[in-house]
Parts: structure tokens; sequence; C-alpha cells
């Protein structure tokens, strides 16, 4: 038991030092020597948990991605939520994931690089993380768009249509990867200009969604 809990508490660290040396260094030159320091524990012990640099940028991964989705069906699951009407919750979605950028941001610049390593290692693909980002807004968009359709609070000019919705999530999964990478270069006339376009996004999205602008 006193193992077990010791090893949970070592992976914690090898996750938690992965993430701030990906800040400093970016992923690519991030190695497992270098995570191991960080991390106050030896690479024979991270090669025993994960076999590979590769299989541990993926659990990284996935440990942000299992953690983004469990914050957002618990979010979605509130009495709050579940109070507002089809077009308000569209809305909330969009600002909720959007959200998660401020807190996730080093690990969101550096899914592009996670995506490029696992991929030439042969562990995944990228059509996964595409994927992942879809799925993560899809269902709840989803539910919400067809409940505003039902209660009157969403008017598409030209009808509702899940292929419509999926690029939208793609543009999104876009506005989330570009306000990390900006978020990150700490620019703050950068991050004041993102900031205001993410404004004008809610704004053009509930303009789309009252019928006012046909796309």
């Amino acid at each position: 038991m006193r193992t077990e809990k010791m090893r949970l508490d070592n992976i914690e660290k090898v996750f938690r030092a992965t993430i701030r040396l990906f800040e400093r260094h970016n992923v690519m030159n991030t190695t497992l020597q270098m995570i191991a320091n960080e991390a106050g524990v030896s690479t024979r012990s991270i090669v025993n948990y994960f076999k590979t640099r590769e299989n541990l940028l993926l659990a990284v991964h996935q440990r942000y991605v299992d953690s983004a989705l469990t914050e957002l069906d618990k979010y979605c699951a509130t009495e709050k939520y579940q109070s507002l009407n089809g077009r308000e919750q569209v809305l909330d979605i969009t600002r909720h994931v959007l959200g998660f950028v401020p807190n996730y941001y080093v690990h969101i610049y550096a899914m592009r690089e996670i995506s490029v390593a696992v991929s030439a290692a042969g562990i995944t693909d990228d059509k996964r993380f595409i994927n992942e980002a879809i799925d993560f807004v899809f269902k709840p968009a989803k539910i919400a768009m067809q409940k505003g359709i039902e209660d009157g609070s969403i008017t598409l000019a030209n009808g509702y249509n899940e292929d419509n919705l999926k690029m939208f999530i793609v543009v999104l999964r876009g506005v989330f990867e570009e306000y990390a990478e900006i978020l990150k270069s700490k620019n703050e006339a950068a991050i004041k200009t993102v900031s205001n376009a993410i404004e004008t996004l809610y704004k053009y999205l509930d303009a789309i969604l009252r019928g006012q602008i046909k796309k």
C-alpha cells in the first residue's frame, strides 16, 4: 500500500515537472533526464512507469484531457447551467471552454509538439488530437443547440446542421490554441487584444444563434 502511494506520488511529481519544463524549454527540448532532475526521481523510475518518453508525453496529455472533460461534465450537470435556455448554454459552454486556457495554457501550447512526437513514435496519430477536441465540446454543444431550437431561443438562418457545429468546434479549437500561445508569450498587449477578440467572438456567435448572421 505504501509502495503504491509512493509510486503515485512520484508519477504526480513527474507530471508536474514535465509541464514546468515544457514552459521553460518546450516539448522537443525536454529530456527524460531533465524531467527526472526536476521531479527528484531517477530516470529508471520514469522508464519503469512509462517505458518511453513518448508514452510519458501522451500520459501527461491524457491527464489534462481527462481533467478538463470531468470539469466540463460536472459544470453541465449544475443547476445553474441546466436553468439556462439553449442559446445561453451554447454561449456558456464556449465561454467555459475558453476559460480553461488561462489554467492549462502550457499544456495546450505543448499539444502540437506532443502530437508530433507521439505520432512519429507510432503511438497514435494527429487525428486523435483533432477528434478529442471535437468530441470534447460536440456532445454538450449539440444538446444545448437542440434545446435552443426546441425552446425558441435559437433561430439559425440556415437551419441546424451537425457539420456546421463540428466546423465551429474546429474553429474554437484554433482560437483555444492561439489564445494559449499568446498567454505563454506573456505579451500584455497581445493578451489584451486576444481578450477583446474573444469578447467579439461571443457577440458574433450570439448573433448567429439569433439568426442575425447567415454563417
